[in-house]
């Protein structure tokens, strides 16, 4: 076992020893699910689309879903093929079955991450000189007629706290080592950041999607 594996696996055993109680799994089983098969976000980003004035922020959000989930579950998973840590080390307890792909990175991180993250940039204030206004924030809907930013972007905070904590759901429940987690959401950090500069250079030139 190499030196890095080795003190990934003591801090998550470190961080399960010092979290564990009895009445706190279930509550962490319960939001891990928010990440698990994609289903809540691959929702969310549905019910943004069907919405006229949701639609342009529900388009984003589900390209940035769909590259992170290609980036890590059909490319990163395989090429890396990292053992599960509670394969590796005894001392780790396994709360959920073995979800069957490799360990690095962590796909609910990095999956709820890249929803959250583009919805994050989408509604974020454009900062105009020394102020911030959302008054200049491109329509989140369509044809003009988009829901308001404030909102949206009070969500988007709710939806990376809930991305951060889902990743410590992982921790906890022993699915995952600390790096797999902390490399999830910087991966779905990136390519939210990625498909939020593109789309923004798209759309000053050709002018902006659904408008």
């Amino acid at each position: 076992m190499d030196t890095f594996t080795q003190l990934d696996g003591n801090l998550l055993i470190g961080i399960q020893h010092a979290l564990y109680a009895d009445w706190l799994t279930p509550i962490m089983k319960a939001i891990t699910l928010l990440g698990e098969g994609g289903y809540v976000i691959i929702a969310a980003c549905i019910i943004m689309l069907l919405f006229r004035r949701t639609r342009r922020l529900g388009i984003l959000c589900a390209l940035s879903l769909a590259l992170t989930f290609i980036c890590c579950n059909m490319i990163l998973k395989p090429a890396f093929d990292r053992a599960r840590p509670f394969e590796t080390f005894a001392e780790v307890m396994q709360l959920l079955p073995h979800p069957g792909d490799a360990s690095f990175p962590s796909g609910h991180s990095a999956n709820t991450m890249g929803f959250a993250w583009a919805m994050f940039l989408a509604t974020r204030p454009v900062k105009i000189g020394s102020r911030k206004s959302y008054e200049d924030v491109p329509c989140l809907g369509w044809k003009g007629d988009g829901a308001d930013p404030r909102i949206m972007h009070r969500i988007a905070v709710i939806a990376v706290v809930l991305s951060v904590l889902v990743g410590i759901t992982r921790l906890y429940l022993g699915m995952h080592y600390p790096s797999d987690v902390i490399c999830g959401l910087l991966i779905g950090m990136l390519v939210a950041s990625i498909v939020h500069i593109v789309i923004k250079k798209t759309e000053e030139s050709r002018g902006i999607i659904g408008a």
